[in-house]
């Protein structure tokens, strides 16, 4: 019993804090395969409840999944774009605030790539976190952000944030031309790497 148990928990934490693309799906592994049917005896039920409402949460966001959907308003907060009416043979998909820092950083070098790949059938779709549109809006003119820009309004708040797992921003994905998941949790840094990567292989 105590190996059984170790080996479980262990993995099931170590899957839980790898920082690395895709492990997360390990972790979701685990706690459908011990935790939801009761295998995991050494966790009381609230424990062993939120083990399984983080990989509930995390299974709709896994690579390999289509993007759960998603319809916003664009900065004239009238017009509503629609994440899967959007025609590119990759979308990098971002979840940021105006007000965070390390959006603040992340959001010119995300223009930089936008303006390199664009011509080789990439698209942004850049979703607002806040709330309040003043601040996000007047970001975007200021910083000349010339991708797809959209948000929910005060008067219509949408799920995105618990559909996409939001807690911290900015939050990057890579979508392919049928809108399933193929990189995520992957810093500014790293998307051109990424896309380079797969538009090689498309050669």
């Amino acid at each position: 019993g105590d190996n059984y148990k170790f080996i479980v928990s262990y993995l099931t934490s170590f899957y839980d804090k790898q920082k690395r693309m895709g492990l997360d799906a390990v972790f979701v592994h685990m706690i459908e395969n011990y935790y939801m049917n009761d295998q995991a005896f050494w966790l009381d039920s609230a424990a062993t409840g939120k083990l399984i409402e983080k990989a509930m949460s995390l299974k709709p966001i896994l690579i390999g999944k289509k993007a759960p959907f998603i319809t916003l308003f664009d900065t004239t907060l009238t017009n509503k774009i629609s994440l899967y009416n959007v025609a590119a043979d990759y979308i990098i998909l971002v979840f940021w605030a105006s007000d965070c820092g390390h959006c603040q950083k992340a959001m010119p070098v995300l223009l930089e790539v936008y303006q390199n790949y664009k011509d080789k059938g990439v698209k942004v779709f850049a979703v607002g976190t806040e709330l309040e549109d003043e601040a996000w809006i007047k970001y975007i003119k200021d910083h000349n952000l010339d991708f797809i820009n959209v948000s929910d309004t005060p008067e219509h708040p949408d799920y995105f944030r618990t559909r996409y797992d939001i807690f911290a921003t900015p939050k990057f994905f890579i979508l392919d031309k049928e809108k399933t998941i193929i990189a995520k949790d992957i810093g500014v840094e790293q998307l051109s790497k990424f896309l380079d990567f797969e538009l090689n292989k498309k050669k």
